[in-house]
C-alpha cells in the first residue's frame, strides 16, 4: 500500500463541551494577563538596568529554570544574572573598565568547589548563592548565548550583546520571505542561540538555518518548555512592555512604533504550550478533557524498533486539536495553544487538592464561589488560579452564566 500516510486527528467526543472548555480556558488566561495581575517578579541587583539588560537577564533565568522553585530562580538567579549581564554589557572587552573574555566573565559568577570530596557547582554574587538543578549544562548554555550575541553580524544594526537586537535581526532577515511562520523562526533562532552546540554556524548560513527550521518544526512542542515560556512573556504581560521598551532602545524613537507594530503583529497562535508536569497531570488528561476528547486516540511510535507506542503529550495534542478545529471552521473563541498553560496555576490549586466541589469545571460550576461585586476582586480567578482581577459584573461574565459547569468528569486521582 503506497502513498502518503493519513494524518492522525484528535477524536472529539463532544464538540459543544470542547468549545465551552476552550472558551473557559481563554477566560482564565485573560485573567492571568490582566493589568491587575501584572508586576515585576525579578529581583534585579541594581536599579539602572536598561530594558535590554532586563530581557537578557530574564532569558538567562529561564535557561536555569528546570525543576526549580520559581522564587529561587527569580530572586536569587535574577539578582546574580542581572549583575553578570551588566558586566557583559559594559565591562568585558570594552574600552574602559575590566577587560577579558566572556569565559572569564562567567568564571566570576560560576564556581566549582569540593565539599567532602564532592563537587559543588553554583553561581554566586555578593554572598547570594544560586544552585540550579543542572549547573554545568546551564553554564554552557549561558556562555554559548553570550558568545553568539557578541557576533555583530547576528544582531540588528550591529548592536552586539543585545538579545532584542538579535530577535529583530531574525525578523528583518525573514519578514519578507516567511511572514506566516515568522514567530516560529524567532523561536528556532532563540533555540539555536542557547541550546544547540552548532547554533552559531547554523545562524550564519540561511541554507543551514532552513534545514534546521524544518527539523525544529517537527519537534516544535517537545522539550522546549523554557523557550516557549520566555517567548510568551515577550508577547504577553509585564515583560511584553519591557520588551517593547527594549525595541525602542535598539531602533530609536523614530522607528520604535513601526517595529513594535511588527512585533505585536506576530500572531500569538504560533506560540506553543510550554510542556509542563501540570498540563500533563493525570487529572487534566483523564478528567478535565475526558468528556470532550479521546486523548488516547492518537498514538506515536517510540524507540528505534518502531514498535512501542505512547500517548502524545498534551502540548502536541493541544496544537493538533487547534489546527484541526481551524481546518473545520469551528468557532472556539479566542483560544490558542499557549493559553492552556493556565493549568500550571490551576492544577496544583484545584486538581491536586481534590477541590472538585468548588471547581468551575465541576457539577456545581462557580455557584459556591462566585459572589458578583463589580470592581472587587473575582473570587473564581483567585481561588482557581491565584489571579487577581476585578469582577466585570454578572452581565459580562461567561463563568457566571454557567459556561464551565459540568465540563470535567470527576474521578479519584
Amino acid at each position: 500500500m503506497g502513498g502518503k500516510k493519513k494524518k492522525d486527528y484528535v477524536k472529539i467526543k463532544d464538540g459543544d463541551i470542547l468549545v465551552k472548555l476552550l472558551k473557559t480556558i481563554s477566560w482564565l488566561d485573560d485573567c492571568r494577563w490582566d493589568e491587575e495581575n501584572q508586576r515585576e517578579f525579578i529581583n534585579f541587583s541594581r536599579d539602572d538596568l536598561t530594558n535590554s539588560e532586563k530581557i537578557l537577564t530574564h532569558w538567562i533565568c529561564y535557561i536555569t529554570n528546570r525543576q526549580m522553585k520559581s522564587r529561587h530562580v527569580w530572586e536569587d538567579g535574577g539578582y546574580i544574572f542581572s549583575a553578570l549581564v551588566h558586566d557583559y554589557y559594559y565591562r568585558v572587552g570594552s574600552t574602559t573598565g575590566d577587560r577579558g573574555s566572556i569565559e572569564e566573565l562567567i568564571r566570576r559568577y560560576y564556581h566549582e568547589d569540593k565539599v567532602e570530596k564532592k563537587q559543588k557547582f553554583y553561581f554566586e554574587y555578593e554572598g547570594r548563592i544560586y544552585t540550579p538543578r543542572f549547573p554545568k549544562k546551564d553554564k554552557e548554555c549561558i556562555q554559548r548565548t553570550l558568545e553568539i550575541l557578541d557576533e555583530s553580524e547576528l544582531v540588528f544594526g550591529g548592536q552586539r550583546r543585545n538579545i532584542v537586537a538579535f530577535i529583530l535581526h531574525i525578523i528583518e532577515r525573514f519578514k519578507n520571505k516567511h511572514t506566516d511562520e515568522l514567530l516560529q523562526r524567532v523561536a528556532c533562532a532563540l533555540y539555536l542561540l542557547t541550546y544547540d552546540a552548532k547554533g552559531k554556524d547554523i545562524l550564519k548560513d540561511d541554507e543551514k538555518f532552513e534545514k534546521k527550521f524544518d527539523k525544529f518544526k517537527r519537534s516544535i512542542t517537545n522539550g522546549k518548555k523554557r523557550l516557549w515560556a520566555a517567548l510568551r512573556d515577550y508577547k504577553k504581560g509585564w515583560y511584553s512592555k519591557i520588551f517593547k521598551g527594549a525595541i525602542e532602545e535598539v531602533v530609536g524613537k523614530a522607528e520604535a512604533d513601526r517595529w513594535i507594530e511588527i512585533w505585536d503583529g506576530l500572531p500569538n497562535y504560533q506560540l506553543e504550550l510550554p510542556g509542563d508536569v501540570w498540563n500533563n497531570y493525570p487529572a487534566i488528561r483523564k478528567s478535565l478533557l475526558a468528556k470532550a476528547l479521546d486523548i488516547n486516540s492518537i498514538k506515536e511510535r517510540k524507540g528505534n524498533d518502531n514498535k512501542k507506542e505512547r500517548t502524545r503529550d498534551i502540548p502536541q495534542i493541544i496544537r493538533e486539536l487547534y489546527n484541526q478545529l481551524k481546518r473545520e471552521g469551528i468557532d472556539f473563541g479566542k483560544f490558542y495553544p499557549e493559553r492552556f498553560d493556565i493549568t500550571f496555576d490551576f492544577a496544583p490549586r484545584m486538581c491536586d487538592k481534590g477541590l472538585c466541589h468548588i471547581c468551575i469545571f465541576g457539577e456545581n460550576g462557580a455557584e459556591f464561589i462566585c459572589i458578583p461585586s463589580k470592581d472587587k476582586y473575582c473570587p473564581v480567578a483567585l481561588i482557581c488560579c491565584g489571579y487577581t482581577v476585578k469582577c466585570r459584573g454578572e452581565k459580562n461574565c461567561i463563568i457566571r452564566q454557567g459556561i464551565s459547569k459540568g465540563i470535567c468528569e470527576p474521578r479519584l486521582h
